[in-house]
């Protein structure tokens, strides 16, 4: 049996990181960028008033506060409806936000700084040069650095990227992943047990977590606890998957046959059982660059190790980093961990104004669906550890 520390070097040194490929601008949300993306033009890409009001030449008013000065409007500049021409000495022209400057001028002044009577603009102070504009480049030149590699993209970025002209982006490919539900006493959510079977929990909620990070799941694979359809079910999955997911068959008993079944297609264990808990029987192996993953068969078990081990590793194989964002929250009440594991050990948050306050829950069980629903996160809570009331703990969210 090894740490958890130990358990997550070993996973780290044995990820892969997919291949890239372009998408679709549209379809990039949650991607992670394959390379650095540089600016195919400056933005703004030409300079504009940053409000509507008149474009004119600093040199003309730079003596109005003395004695007003009579400006000539000459036009009109819309946004997408650029003046043609350029404004001479003693014009000015209107125009609105985001409209290009035009030619010989060289500042705007509002709207409400100014009257304007009989196609004649009076100004009544001078207008310092560059004043209300947006000028061309000063957000970024063309070829500057706008997104790093590994980059997790949203609208944010879409939009920048919009913006540019991007019509495809190059990410890293979404990992393949199989599903390999093992058990003669699970029958679909949607059937009725009889005597002795349970509904398929696993199922539904480990599909949910793969597509939640990024992972294309193929159809679920169903088993009974036979070896031979365990060995058939890697067999198969392996040929069409980066990653397969192995629900129960990994602990002692005379029925989970899912280590050896893996070893008989040519995976190597890299380990099994890890001083935790939930989630001590954890399987991993690996065949090349495909990894295989054998979880409890307990729901709350499966899916803690899915979000501790699974998720940071579907984020590393798409171009992120191995890791999960945790935030600090302080304990309402004293936590003490009696056991020779440590604890992945489930929490409420509750806002205060000193930040998060986190609550134990009190039914810890692995076999507890609501000790999931009923948490916001977890924290980890090392073998013989008491924290105080007050304590800070970094909680992992769910």
């Amino acid at each position: 049996m090894i740490s958890i520390s130990e358990a997550l070097a070993i996973l780290a040194d044995n990820l892969t990181t997919l291949s890239p490929e372009n998408v679709p601008l549209e379809q990039s949300g949650g991607r992670f960028l394959a390379e650095r993306i540089l600016a195919r033009e400056p933005s703004p890409a030409f300079t504009n008033s940053a409000m509507d009001g008149y474009a004119l030449r600093s040199e003309d008013v730079a003596a109005a506060a003395d004695r007003p000065v009579k400006l000539a409007l000459v036009g009109e500049s819309a946004a997408g409806a650029p003046f043609s021409a350029a404004i001479k000495a003693g014009e000015a022209m209107r125009i609105n936000t985001g409209a290009v400057l035009c030619e010989g001028a060289d500042a705007v002044v509002p709207q409400e700084a100014v009257t304007v009577a009989d196609e004649f603009l009076m100004v009544s102070a001078p207008v310092a040069a560059g004043a209300h504009l947006r000028r061309c480049g000063e957000e970024f030149e063309s070829g500057a650095a706008l997104l790093e590699e590994g980059c997790r993209l949203d609208a944010r970025h879409q939009a920048l990227l919009a913006a540019q002209g991007v019509i495809e982006v190059p990410v890293l490919r979404r990992p393949k992943a199989a599903l390999i539900l093992t058990g003669r006493e699970l029958v679909h959510h949607r059937e009725t047990p009889a005597n002795g079977q349970i509904r398929d929990a696993n199922g539904p909620m480990l599909e949910g977590l793969l597509g939640e990070n990024g992972a294309l799941c193929l159809p679920r694979i169903r088993v009974g606890d036979n070896p031979g359809e365990t060995v058939a079910a890697i067999r198969t999955a392996a040929q069409l998957t980066d990653l397969i997911i192995c629900s129960g068959g990994v602990s002692v008993g005379p029925h989970d046959h899912v280590k050896e079944a893996a070893a008989q297609v040519g995976f190597e264990t890299l380990f099994w059982r890890v001083r935790q808990r939930p989630g001590k029987p954890l399987f991993l192996a690996r065949r090349g660059p495909q990894l295989l993953f054998g979880l409890p068969g307990n729901p709350v078990s499966a899916y803690m190790c899915f979000l501790f081990y699974i998720a940071p590793a579907l984020r590393a194989m798409q171009g992120g980093e191995f890791s999960r964002q945790s935030h600090p929250a302080v304990l309402s009440e004293a936590v003490e961990n009696k056991l020779s594991r440590d604890q992945l050990f489930r929490v409420v948050l509750e806002g205060s104004p000193e930040g998060w306050l986190a609550t134990p829950l009190a039914k810890q069980g692995s076999h507890m669906l609501t000790s999931l629903t009923g948490a916001d996160g977890f924290f980890w809570l090392k073998a013989g550890a008491l924290h105080p009331a007050g304590s800070r703990v970094e909680v992992l969210q769910f």
